[in-house]
């Protein structure tokens, strides 16, 4: 399993997982999944745009992918990343994301957080 974050809060978990933490914004990371799948034929375990969140309300994403590559790419996850990368770009000309402060972005990092934990209990994952 590979969990794909740019939230330093996801970034310091403690798992037998592979933690791949990217300071870049959001949509960097669906960018980063995308290259999961199509490269490494890699299978998305969570829908990229998870969470209720709207992408241009939070800086902070978290996706779950297999580790390991299947012999063709996944075509549903394929899918759900480029669905998801269109739909962020809707948002994002809409209504950019503001230049929030550090509380703010503090506060966006703990509601990812505890979104990925809820996600971590329900797949089986063990996290600290």
């Amino acid at each position: 399993m590979v969990i794909l974050t740019n939230n330093p809060k996801i970034a310091n978990l403690k798992t037998s997982e592979k933690i791949d933490y990217q300071e870049v914004d959001y949509q960097t990371i669906l960018v980063i999944a995308k290259r999961y799948v199509v490269e490494g034929k890699q299978t998305l375990l969570i829908h990229p745009l998870s969470g209720s969140i709207k992408p241009n309300e939070t800086i902070y994403k978290t996706i779950i992918l297999t580790d390991s590559e299947k012999e063709e790419i996944d075509l549903e996850s394929l899918i759900l990343i480029e669905s998801a990368e269109a739909v962020v770009e809707k948002f994002l000309n809409n209504q950019p994301v503001p230049n929030w402060n550090e509380k703010i972005l503090t506060d966006f990092a703990w509601v990812d957080y505890y979104i990925m934990m809820s996600t971590f209990e329900r797949i089986g994952l063990k996290v600290s």
